[in-house]
């Protein structure tokens, strides 16, 4: 069954961007307008007089680069968990040798 969707409307440096997007999803489109318009405060300051694509741009690569992040950080700790998981079967395993 398909999901219902919502019409919704994101302003996104005063700009206004009607959407239609699925009902579950709304949240995270209104959480990452949030997001964007929070970061684009950060850098309009540093990027003053020098075009709004390069102040886009800088907004892009810092929400691109803390996923990367955290992206890096799951992969970790999913790997060190299954470390953790071997490491207790193979002692697991010597105790019972024993």
């Amino acid at each position: 069954m398909e999901e219902k969707m919502v019409g919704i409307n994101l302003i996104i440096d005063g700009i206004s961007y009607p959407l239609t997007v699925p009902v579950g999803e709304e949240p995270y489109y209104r959480k990452a307008a949030h997001l964007l318009n929070d970061t684009l405060l950060l850098y309009k300051p540093v990027f003053a007089g020098q075009g709004s694509i390069k102040v886009m741009t800088m907004v892009a690569l810092d929400i691109a680069l803390e996923l990367v992040r955290r992206k890096d950080e799951v992969g970790s700790a999913e790997i060190m968990g299954k470390v953790g998981e071997l490491s207790r079967l193979i002692d697991g395993a010597l105790s019972e040798k024993k």
